[in-house]
């Protein structure tokens, strides 16, 4: 070990570390303005409801990583002792995992939303968060079974300040295969829905309007594709890092908590709008009007 101070990884880490305090404090703001407002009643919004929580967790489970990353780069020792950093770095990971998933599910319904308002408005409430919330918790603990029954890693072998350091071939196939699958699915999804959303707004002339839960989707899409399915391109494709770990820090995991801590200030800044608008549908004696939360109603 070096005895010099790093103040490159230092500064990534605190800036990570400053982020996620804001990201606990907007999105358990968020989360009261849900609880109050009539978007608790509101189905098609509760995947949202969702993601303020998992980002609340992430944030929470990083924060410590973040803590023993700045502790250690003023004394050294704590290094030494990664079972102090494994816990923090092994539970954001598997919240990661559940809000990569969380994206692509968000995706996936904003999509039927947008091409079946109908059939969505209808159907959608059949769907319980909690089975959404099974669905994520399944897959986030996937990532565990797979890292120390299935792979068979031993984290504690070699000394690390990254979790990615202790990986072997068989996990890092694992991780690369779905990123890139659930990546891959997310941002072109959520481009479909863009483009659909362009034309949809010229055909009915929406005023510029777009609804809160696909103006939130999008941004999340956008935000994935920037700080993380870009980089992880490009590093699967050179086979090479864009940065170095040893020199800048948890820069990914900064990425990340950057990212939450736009995604919490677009919701914030959405959620103080309020407009109500009606499209038309071909049958003359039904119409379907969306609310100011995206919701979709049908008369006849």
């Amino acid at each position: 070990m070096t005895d010099v101070f790093n103040y490159r990884a230092f500064s990534v880490s605190l800036a990570g570390l400053i982020a996620s305090f804001f990201v606990i404090i907007m999105n358990v703001r968020l989360l009261w303005k849900f609880q109050k407002s009539s978007m608790k009643n509101k189905a098609e919004y509760h995947l949202f409801k969702l993601r303020f929580i998992i980002d609340i967790c992430y944030s929470s489970t990083v924060s410590v990583y973040y803590s023993a990353l700045i502790v250690s780069y003023i004394d050294t020792f704590v290094l030494f002792h990664y079972k102090s950093l494994f816990v923090g770095t092994l539970l954001s990971s598997n919240v990661v995992s559940t809000r990569y998933m969380l994206g692509a599910i968000i995706s996936l319904e904003r999509l039927i939303a947008v091409f079946f308002p109908v059939r969505f408005h209808n159907n959608r409430r059949k769907v319980s968060i909690f089975t959404f919330t099974g669905i994520l918790i399944v897959w986030g603990m996937m990532e565990d079974v797979m890292y120390f029954w299935v792979c068979n890693i031993a984290p504690f072998e070699k000394e690390c300040s990254i979790l990615a350091c202790t990986w072997n071939d068989c996990f890092l196939q694992y991780w690369t295969g779905t990123k890139l699958v659930i990546g891959a699915f997310t941002c072109s999804s959520s481009l479909v829905l863009f483009v659909k959303l362009l034309f949809l707004r010229r055909a009915i002339n929406l005023n510029n309007d777009l609804t809160k839960t696909n103006y939130l989707c999008i941004g999340d899409a956008f935000l994935t594709l920037l700080l993380d399915f870009s980089p992880f391109l490009v590093t699967l494709i050179f086979k090479t890092q864009i940065l170095s770990a040893d020199i800048y820090g948890p820069y990914n995991a900064t990425a990340k908590s950057l990212s939450c801590f736009v995604d919490a200030i677009i919701a914030t800044f959405l959620l103080k709008q309020t407009k109500t608008f009606t499209i038309r549908s071909v049958n003359p004696k039904s119409a379907v009007t969306l609310d100011k939360y995206g919701s979709s109603k049908t008369f006849n």
